[in-house]
């Protein structure tokens, strides 16, 4: 048993034109992939440009897309590089050594041929993202192909940085044959064609030497939104450089619109629609809601002071001058729900069926059930279901961006603390109204004038307006954050998803 540094050597487990690759166990046992390179075997050319694409490799931070690095180092005419080991083809476990193959895009499509259109997005969007880290740090590959392209964890990324070159010295003609594009390597537009046909084989069901003939019979060319996959897929592709993709970012961004319409048709397809379109409707009721609530307050507040300006003997003109102002707040707060209905629809609905839901939930008076006291039942099973879809995200964010799930857990634990406090000062507020309206009704069943309760918990509906007034901006900035930390993500919205 050879060893490399702290590193065991167990079996060969890869071959290459610049060295071997082997299983490894380190000395916690943990098991990895580590790449011996030989002076002696290669030629000090080919040995320099080895070691030369791994160092500039090891000093790119890991990034989803790129096979992680955890270790270089030269001693007596060789290097050697450990790497994350791969999953095990067959789908054992990566410690056992008995059996084990790596799992590759290549032997992925030799056993399964052509992949569906959705799978092959997402390992477009991985490898995409893995290739706009090279070139943010003027990095070529010059080496993409499925065999290169390796599973770890159930994600794809790209592997054999050997070839790794700045962008600036890039001219050269290495590579395998069939994936270096017409010009050679000369840009970030060139990798882009290793990867365009990479994506093809895996989309085609082709070898390269069949990619000519089209998509294989098994390809998923029935799928709604396969042509502007091929279409991408076709430019990634384009023997002349100046039509091509000129960068894996312009690639993303094409690949993301792709994946968005994905998402929206399977969701306008499925039968959870529904479900999901009332899950929506209570997110926007509960945005809503404080608007909806103040109305009815201050409506029933109209209404109080209409009685007693009937009642009252003395003091007509000035309960009618309160009814008035009465009305025109209750006017000026519809005017607030329906702007803040509005706002809240835009993003989540077309723009086109924005004013329609606007009209149909102010006649059929959708949210009044928000109007009252107390919170139906299912209302409040509705409201447990979106904070678990939010912690789910959190989780999940968590995976691939560690500080913004913090931030949106922070942004929600903040905006449920201050919505907590408003509702033990709203519940002090009720119990004075409940108390007032209890004294003013013994008041008038006793033929007494009850103006000072009626004055008193007019001020209080007033402070209980302004507290619902005070939590507007708070929930529509905790929607922004959600939206704009999944999208800086790469993520669908929960409500695409």
């Amino acid at each position: 048993m050879q060893t490399c540094g702290e590193w065991k050597l167990s079996r060969e487990i890869g071959r290459g034109a610049y060295g071997a690759v082997y299983m490894a166990a380190g000395p916690d046992g943990g098991r990895a992939a580590v790449k011996v390179c030989r002076r002696e075997d290669v030629g000090d050319e080919r040995y320099e440009r080895e070691l030369r694409g791994a160092k500039l490799y090891r000093s790119i931070p890991p990034h989803e897309g790129l096979v992680r690095m955890r270790g270089l180092r030269e001693a007596d005419g060789c290097f050697y590089a450990v790497m994350d080991l791969a999953d095990d083809e067959f789908g054992g476990s990566r410690e056992a050594e008995s059996g084990y193959r790596p799992k590759t895009l290549a032997r992925v499509i030799e056993s399964e041929k052509a992949l569906p259109v959705k799978e092959c997005i997402g390992l477009a969007l991985s490898l995409a993202k893995g290739l706009a880290v090279l070139q943010r740090h003027h990095l070529l590959h010059r080496d993409i192909k499925p065999a290169n392209v390796l599973y770890v964890k159930g994600r794809p990324v790209l592997s054999d940085p050997g070839l790794l070159v700045e962008e600036s010295v890039a001219v050269s003609t290495v590579g395998t044959p069939g994936y270096v594009p017409p010009e050679k390597f000369t840009d970030a537009a060139s990798d882009i064609y290793s990867l365009g046909l990479t994506l093809k084989a895996a989309s085609f069901g082709r070898k390269l030497e069949d990619l000519d003939k089209g998509p294989a019979l098994e390809a998923d060319t029935g799928a709604p939104l396969f042509p502007a996959w091929w279409r991408i897929l076709n430019k990634a592709t384009d023997p002349t450089p100046a039509r091509r993709y000129q960068s894996a970012k312009a690639l993303l961004k094409d690949l993301l619109a792709l994946r968005r319409k994905i998402a929206i048709a399977s969701f306008a397809k499925s039968r959870t629609a529904k479900t999901v379109y009332a899950l929506a409707a209570l997110c926007i009721a509960a945005v809503a809601a404080a608007s909806i609530i103040a109305i009815k307050q201050i409506k029933n507040a109209a209404n109080q002071a209409n009685e007693n300006a009937v009642q009252a003997k003395n003091g007509i003109v000035k309960q009618s001058a309160e009814i008035a102002e009465a009305k025109k707040t209750v006017s000026a707060f519809d005017a607030m729900a329906e702007e803040s209905i509005r706002e809240t629809l835009k993003g989540i609905l077309p723009e086109d069926r924005i004013e329609d839901e606007v009209l149909q939930i102010k006649s059929h008076g959708r949210y009044s059930n928000w109007g009252g006291l107390e919170i139906k039942a299912e209302n409040r099973g509705a409201i447990e279901s979106f904070i678990d879809i939010i912690e789910r995200d959190i989780e999940e964010i968590g995976t691939v961006d560690k500080a913004k799930a913090e931030q949106l857990q922070r942004s929600y634990d903040n905006l449920a603390e201050k919505i907590a406090g408003l509702d033990a000062k709203d519940a002090s507020l009720k119990k004075e109204i409940i108390l007032l309206h209890s004294k003013g009704k013994e008041k008038v069943l006793s033929g007494l004038d009850d103006k000072e309760e009626f004055g008193q918990a007019q001020k209080i509906f007033k402070k209980r307006n302004s507290l619902f007034v005070e939590i507007y901006p708070q929930v529509e900035a905790f929607f922004h954050i959600v939206w704009r930390i999944h999208h800086d993500c790469g993520f669908e919205p929960w409500l695409l998803r």
